[in-house]
Order: structure tokens, then sequence, then C-alpha cells
């Protein structure tokens, strides 16, 4: 089989597990089988991970997408310069605030939120430079971060501003995943009715995306 093949099949993995059409286990399986086809570190590699990388955050499994950044540290290796190595920034960054939040020491939180750091002095540059494309990503970040600190008010404005800046953008599946992650930081405040609100906006979105998987 072919590396175009692999990646084709690759992304045949993430919609069948985007539109339930295959379980966890399957899709886990599914790309496991891939990557021992192809040689480590080339380009089929980091593409079939980082599809994966996508799929557990899109479903929050953060030790899942820990362990996937472990077996594959620099998902950005093979795609320096173009959008997906941007989402690749932006997955990471946002991996190690949330894995931060449950790390045993004080200095595990603070190396997961330094990393999260340099990932958005890289995306602020980028936003400098005129790519207004990637400053929702940049919200979230500061969003997740501000959470970290326990700092509400900024974490609130930030998530708000990532959604108005997804919906401007047209970015659909970013602006249910900005609701999505919104939803569960007011939940942990104890707020049920924004979190609650927040819920639906990403259901109903999830769903016109065409992700049925997130709506069960």
């Amino acid at each position: 089989m072919k590396n175009h093949e692999r990646s084709l099949q690759a992304y045949l993995v993430v919609v069948r597990r985007l539109r339930n059409l295959a379980s966890t286990d399957e899709t886990n399986h599914g790309f496991e089988e891939l990557l021992k086809a192809v040689e480590p570190n080339s380009s089929v590699f980091h593409t079939v991970r980082m599809m994966q990388l996508e799929l557990f955050v899109l479903f929050k499994d953060w030790k899942g997408a820990m362990l996937c950044l472990t077996k594959a540290p620099d998902t950005r290796k093979e795609y320096q310069g173009m959008n997906v190595s941007v989402r690749g920034m932006f997955l990471e960054a946002l991996v190690h605030l949330k894995t931060s939040k449950y790390a045993g020491s004080w200095l595990a939180r603070r190396k997961g939120k330094r990393k999260a750091i340099k990932t958005l002095q890289r995306l602020n540059r980028l936003v400098e430079q005129g790519n207004d494309h990637v400053r929702h990503y940049m919200h979230i970040l500061l969003a997740e971060c501000y959470a970290l600190e326990g700092n509400a008010r900024a974490a609130e404005n930030n998530f708000k501003a990532a959604i108005s800046i997804a919906e401007l953008l047209g970015f659909l599946h970013d602006k249910a995943q900005a609701h999505d992650l919104a939803s569960a930081w007011y939940n942990a405040q104890g707020k049920k009715y924004w979190a609650d609100f927040h819920f639906e906006c990403s259901q109903n979105l999830y769903a016109e995306w065409g992700a049925t998987a997130k709506t069960q």
C-alpha cells in the first residue's frame, strides 16, 4: 500500500469514529495497524499520529492524548510552515495544560504550563504577522491558562473571544470545540446554567459538522 493510500485510510478511520460507525477500541486499533506499516518519523507516521491526537482531544481523553504525544513528541516535524503545524502546536499546548491540571507535583504543573506559554508566544507572533486565522487558538489556550491560575473572569472572557472569532472565521468545528471546553470549565465552576448553555451549543455545532459521535 502506498503512503497516500495509508493517509487516506487514516482519514477514513477518523470519519468512521466521528460518525459513530466505529468504537474507540476499533479506532485505536486501526491507527496502530497503520503505524506498524509505515516508517517511524515519516510524514505518513506523523499524519496518522496527528489524526489520532485530534480524536483524543475531541473526545477529551487527555491521558490518551498525552500518551500519543509521548509516542510522537513532535507532531509538527514534517509540517513546518503549514496550517497543520499551527494546529499541531495548539493541540500539544492544550494537552499539556489539561494534563498539568491533574499533575501530582507543582513542578509537573509548571512544566506543562511553560510548554503552553511557549506555544502562545508563537501564536502571538503569527497574529502580529497578520495571521488572524489562528487568533481563536490563542484565546482558547489563554482561557485554559487563566483557568489553571483561578482567574475566572479572564478565563471566561477568553472563552467568549475564542467562540466569537471562530464564528467570524467560519470555523465550525473550532467553535464547537470552544463551546465544549467552555462548558467543561463552567461545570467545574459549579455554574450549571452556563455549562448547559455551552454544552447545547457544542452539541448543535457538532451535529451540523457531522460529528454525530459527539452528540450521543
